[in-house]
């Protein structure tokens, strides 16, 4: 069990975080506002249902079993660097990566890197107060659910399940980056789990259990003192490899996010 003490700073630092954007934040103008607006319009419903997580028959093999998940809804894009900014200008926060905005790959529709899990977290959290929704990062089995089109045996988050077509012939291998929604989404409707950024998940890094799991949530219950990230620019690994993880406060591993919506309707 992780110390006590540790998981109390821990929360204390998302409260400070999220605390102090929501006091001193600005009245976001129209245009503004136009992207909130946009970001809510994004979701993809996504209905729940039981599935077999954490095995298959590619190249990464992990211990199988079985989760059951009420529906829920993902943005279908990584948050790009215009939304984060968006969040950050009206909380009077810095910009992330300010030095390297001249980068090919940090325009304002290229998901955002540069922040820390808990500014990820604070994102989500944030833009579910301005849209009066319970949002937050995924849990690592929303993440593979949803990825895998709510669980199909397949290796990638693509339009086949595999690395064909629009992909190989719009991109070089391994993958390079893109804006967001450049190559066809998988038949959920979500893109970029497949060949985008590296995407923090709510998770902390938890050892399988070979038991059936309802809606399975690690953020206080963990192993190890990182945080799970999920899906790899690099296009030869599949979904369902756990070989990422991260110290929640490490902001400098090319690691971005996208929001769940834990409403069990559609979003209206």
């Amino acid at each position: 069990m992780f110390p006590i003490d540790h998981i109390r700073k821990i929360s204390s630092v998302l409260f400070i975080i999220f605390a102090s954007s929501c006091n001193s934040q600005k009245n976001p103008t129209p245009e503004q506002k136009q992207v909130l607006e946009t970001a809510k319009a994004n979701f993809v419903f996504v209905e729940g249902g039981t599935f077999i997580m954490g095995n298959n028959d590619y190249h990464y093999t992990t211990l199988e079993h079985q989760v059951a998940l009420d529906s829920y809804s993902i943005s279908k894009y990584e948050t790009t660097f215009k939304e984060f900014d968006l969040y950050t200008e009206l909380n009077n926060l810095g910009l992330v990566y300010p030095n390297y905005r001249n980068q090919e790959d940090m325009g304002p529709d290229y998901g955002a890197i540069g922040m820390n899990w808990f500014q990820a977290q604070s994102y989500c959290q944030w833009l579910g107060e301005q849209l009066n929704l319970p949002i937050d990062l995924p849990t690592e089995a929303q993440w593979e659910y949803a990825a895998r089109s709510r669980g199909l045996n397949v290796e990638h988050a693509t339009d086949s399940g595999k690395i064909e077509g629009s992909f190989t012939e719009k991109r070089n291998y391994p993958a390079y980056d893109t804006i967001v929604g450049a190559y066809p989404p998988n038949p959920l409707g979500v893109y970029d789990m497949s060949g985008g950024r590296p995407e923090w998940t709510n998770d902390w890094l938890v050892g399988y259990s070979k038991d059936t799991l309802v809606n399975p949530r690690y953020d206080t219950i963990h192993n190890y003192e990182e945080k799970m990230v999920r899906g790899w620019h690099k296009l030869r690994y599949s979904v369902y490899s756990r070989g990422g993880s991260r110290e929640p406060d490490n902001d400098g591993s090319g690691v971005g996010f996208r929001c769940v919506c834990n409403q069990k309707n559609p979003i209206e």
